[in-house]
């Protein structure tokens, strides 16, 4: 069983339709009463998605995310992917400032950072634009493809394992990285690896959407690396399971 939060406020039918393409496992949907209640006591691995992390200290924080980490501790996986890679990191940085402090699951011991403001639209007032940017990253063994950029960070350099970097910034920060919490383990990615192109086409509208170009011209460079796209989200939660 592989368990996929939501909070009630943004939608992750996509990341669904993408797990349901790369797993044959039993993949649902979950909340916090129903952490609460014990759903993770026959999971084998629990998804924390994109959004915005403060959501997720609101209904989580305390009970929740001792549920969380007593999985992981006991052998379950964590996937985080953009908010849930903050979530999971000690501390994170949003907006210079903007939101910050520590963060109680605390599985990978550094700071997550961002948003990237080089990929924002607007930057001088990031709320104002788009953040949807096709991005190049570089596994660790040097395979390089786009994926998609939506506000995630960059972690400090203190992870067990660097799955992938973002090779088109200064340093090649970490991007994607692996590690252990007790008898199991976590992987966090800053970018939206479960976000095929094919998805973000059927996601986007001009209604009310004056970034429709911009986003439209960012997704038709990610349609061509769809296949190699799939293949690497299906190797990481290979990993997990």
């Amino acid at each position: 069983m592989i368990y996929i939060y939501t909070d009630g406020v943004t939608s992750d039918s996509h990341l669904m339709i993408s797990m349901q393409s790369v797993t044959n496992l039993d993949v649902r949907f979950c909340t916090n009463i129903m952490i609460a209640d014990g759903c993770l006591e026959h999971a084998k691995m629990i998804i924390m998605p994109g959004g915005a992390d403060m959501y997720y200290c609101e209904k989580l924080n305390g009970r929740g995310n001792k549920i969380i980490r007593d999985f992981v501790n006991n052998g379950g996986s964590y996937l985080g992917i953009c908010a849930g890679a903050y979530y999971a990191s000690s501390a994170l940085d949003w907006g210079c400032g903007e939101i910050s402090g520590s963060r109680e699951l605390d599985f990978f011991k550094g700071k997550a950072t961002g948003p990237i403001y080089d990929w924002i639209e607007n930057k001088t007032s990031i709320y104002d634009g788009s953040w949807i940017k096709a991005v190049e990253i570089e596994t660790n063994n040097r395979e390089a493809f786009l994926t998609q950029y939506n506000g995630g960070p960059v972690f400090e350099e203190t992870a067990d394992e660097v799955i992938a970097r973002y090779n088109t910034l200064e340093n090649n920060p970490p991007a994607i990285i692996n590690g252990t919490f007790g008898q199991g383990r976590y992987i966090l990615s800053s970018p939206h690896i479960e976000n095929f192109g094919h998805l973000l086409i059927d996601g986007l509208y001009k209604h009310h959407n004056k970034s429709y170009e911009r986003e439209r011209a960012e997704i038709d460079k990610l349609l061509e690396f769809e296949t190699v796209q799939k293949q690497f989200f299906q190797s990481i939660v290979a990993r997990l399971l």
